[in-house]
């Protein structure tokens, strides 16, 4: 009895540690991480079912299935025409991009996760996403010497994927929001919609992207800024 109550206290505590590693891990890692140990448990499940003799159910079960694909597929094809418009406004209103001198910047309307490349300067070609918190306040200073609206974007990037370690309020590099500086294709890419889209699209969209990054939900002033510029911009062609 003794033996299997340390067996679980070690793999308890083990599992503990991973999950506070876990979160230790910036964004990009942490999707790499939980990747490769669902294939490991797929490979493991696999080899369990094998040796305990329970294999050949799931054989069994694809090789019921197989004749049902035909009539699968003509389904799939019948209604895809008709769901094609929803699949591609979905593609299209998932993303939101913004762009500076020095980064260029996309957002998952979904989730509100932040990822970005460098455009320019020493730590150009990384992505934001990988680098250390050290690495990114060096590339803030860099940005602040040269461009202010990169150092804004920055430092709301550091604001959401690293809370508490940005060297700096985003406000002190904010310019006063004026539309004239904006480009309409700005503010669809800031939207993440479409030359098609309409009134109410634009509304629903900056109205997602708010739900995710405003600043009362650890998003920033800064992108809050520009994405009501941005509707501000879109809801003048209508």
């Amino acid at each position: 009895m003794l033996p299997r109550i340390l067996i679980a206290l070690i793999a308890l505590a083990a599992l503990l540690y991973g999950v506070y590693r876990f979160k230790k891990l910036n964004a990009e890692s942490k999707k790499q991480l939980t990747k490769k140990l669902v294939l490991a448990a797929l490979v493991v499940l696999l080899l369990v079912l094998a040796l305990t003799g329970r294999l050949h159910w799931i054989v069994a079960a694809i090789g019921a299935l197989l004749p049902l694909l035909p009539r699968v597929a003509r389904f799939a094809m019948g209604v895809w025409p008709a769901v094609m418009p929803y699949f591609r406004r979905y593609q299209q209103n998932k993303q939101s991009s913004m762009q500076t001198r020095f980064l260029s910047m996309q957002i998952n309307i979904l989730t509100g996760e932040l990822q970005g490349e460098v455009l320019e300067g020493a730590f150009k070609g990384q992505k934001l996403q990988l680098m250390t918190v050290e690495q990114l306040s060096a590339l803030l200073e860099e940005c602040q010497q040269q461009d202010s609206e990169s150092a804004a974007l920055l430092v709301a990037y550091m604001e959401r994927s690293h809370p508490g370690k940005s060297a700096g309020s985003s406000k002190a590099y904010q310019r006063s929001p004026d539309a004239s500086n904006m480009s309409e294709q700005q503010a669809r890419d800031v939207l993440g919609v479409s030359a098609s889209a309409t009134k109410a699209e634009v509304i629903k969209a900056h109205k997602r992207l708010m739900q995710k990054l405003h600043p009362d939900r650890g998003g920033s002033d800064y992108l809050a800024v520009q994405i009501n510029l941005a509707k501000e911009v879109l809801l003048k062609l209508f």
